[in-house]
């Protein structure tokens, strides 16, 4: 069966400034590509062709990118023109849909393209209405993301921030990722805004649940959220590891990059068209495109003039 995914792509990145200041979240780099250009390779992967995009109403970028980059892919570009919520960014798929199952996740988030395809594979078998990826999440992690009651291959409820101990449902948390049967197009119709002001998905499935609709789950292990700076800066660095295979003086250079003779890099990424100058020592840095570095810098993210620094030695 032919299954649709739509990323969401529609997000201000807000936590993400002032890297996302003139830059789609999408578009932030993950091994000198944007996160979007990750997200379309593992879905392909997972046998996801039919693929398409929320975005905000005035970006360009991204179509720009996307299609130039994936020529034979023609995705379809879907605008939230207003940004009213999870829920609401996936209600604007209903005139595009083309598949009776479809699956959405989060522009900020990467998956494996194993997980992707038992995400639909099981939720085909088993009939749900809606399948949810669960991740196991520490309580402090939690209070900013979701619990789930999850029993025997079945969700019951998902509780939004809980923040005491006995608001604690499992150690599972909901992760930005689902499969949906197009009856949920409906439902979704029928929420209220939340106490946030916005429709959101948690909603929607717990209306599921309530009316009687079959909600399952996929367990992972391994989820790439990136949400904030500090994240940005420490997948760059733990891909990166992985890729050279633990050696913490490799680094990943650009093209068109310029080092200067004296200028020193170790465990480091190197974005297209950046300039090091004379004596710069960098380690443990992620250095986006077209920046010119006169400064050295350690466990850092680096773009133009603005630099952002992290305690953590990635490299120990």
């Amino acid at each position: 069966m032919r299954i649709s995914a739509f990323i969401l792509a529609a997000g201000k990145g807000t936590r993400m400034m002032p890297f996302t200041f003139n830059t789609p979240k999408p578009m932030l780099p993950i091994l000198n590509k944007p996160i979007i250009f990750h997200s379309i390779e593992r879905l392909i992967k997972a046998q996801i062709s039919d693929i398409g995009v929320i975005i905000g109403k005035n970006d360009q970028a991204l179509p720009s990118y996307i299609n130039t980059t994936f020529p034979d892919l023609n995705p379809c570009f879907i605008k939230q023109e207003q940004a009213l919520g999870t829920a609401h960014a996936v209600l604007q798929v209903q005139d595009h849909l083309t598949t009776d199952h479809f699956m959405v996740i989060a522009g900020d988030s990467l998956f494996s393209p194993s997980l992707l395809k038992q995400m639909y594979e099981t939720h085909l078998k088993e009939e749900n209405t809606i399948t949810l990826a669960l991740e196991k999440m520490e309580f402090d992690l939690m209070r900013a993301s979701s619990t789930v009651d999850y029993r025997n291959g079945r969700v019951y409820e998902v509780r939004e921030k809980p923040q005491t101990p006995v608001e604690i449902l499992s150690e599972l948390n909901s992760a930005a990722l689902y499969m949906f049967s197009d009856s949920i197009l409906n439902i979704i119709k029928g929420i209220k805004k939340s106490i946030r002001g916005e429709y959101e998905l948690v909603t929607a499935v717990n209306k599921t649940i309530s009316m009687g609709g079959q909600v399952g789950g996929v367990l992972t292990e391994r989820v790439c959220h990136i949400s904030t700076t500090r994240d940005l800066w420490r997948f760059n660095l733990e891909f990166l590891h992985e890729t050279i295979k633990g050696d913490v003086n490799t680094n990943l250079i650009g093209t068109n990059v310029i080092i200067k003779e004296s200028a020193e890099i170790k465990n480091s990424i190197l974005g297209d068209h950046s300039l090091v100058e004379e004596g710069v020592v960098l380690r443990n840095c992620v250095v986006f495109p077209h920046t010119i570095i006169e400064n050295s810098h350690e466990n850092a993210l680096i773009k133009s003039k603005y630099a952002e620094f992290f305690k953590e030695d990635l490299a120990s």
